[in-house]
């Protein structure tokens, strides 16, 4: 629980580092007033997810599932999702291509395969926005039992 709270903690902090430094040109002077640096903010896109934590449950090593984190912006502005990332190889994330504008809905697909993840895996998904914040971290868990373990059982039950 301590290290998810750090993580949290962190990717606020990075974001709004990473939001402090697009207002700032080569040169080291700011180019927007705070004033326009707050009209900014206010007018930015904000992304609302339905869910953002998901629970795969118990899985047999080797299953592939995913889930659709559904999304809509109820910000000011058009929302352009620059860049979707993942933790490891076995989780895959699709982003859509598209502005997403005022008041529309969209969605981002997830899908982890669980071969070679045998035990209790907590994963993130970044998602690089235009965004306020600008990092928004969507997560999934699940337990994976061994496919030897997970026939066994199986077995033991039917007897």
């Amino acid at each position: 629980m301590k290290k998810v709270f750090l993580v949290l903690t962190s990717t606020i902090i990075l974001a709004g580092l990473n939001f402090s430094c697009n207002l700032i040109d080569s040169k080291g002077q700011t180019s927007m007033s705070k004033e326009d640096s707050l009209t900014a903010l206010a007018n930015a896109p904000i992304m609302e997810f339905e869910k953002e934590v998901v629970d795969f449950g118990t899985l047999t090593e080797g299953d592939t599932v995913s889930h659709v984190f559904k999304f809509k912006n109820v910000g000011k502005s058009a929302l352009t999702i620059t860049d979707v990332q993942v933790q490891c190889g076995c989780t895959v994330a699709s982003k859509p291509d598209h502005p997403i504008g005022v008041g529309q809905s969209d969605q981002i697909t997830v899908r982890f395969n669980s071969q070679g993840k045998v035990g209790t895996n907590k994963k993130f998904v970044t998602i690089f926005s235009n965004a306020n914040p600008p990092q928004t971290v969507l997560s999934f868990t699940a337990i994976v039992q061994a496919k030897d373990t997970a026939q066994s059982v199986g077995a033991a039950a039917e007897k």
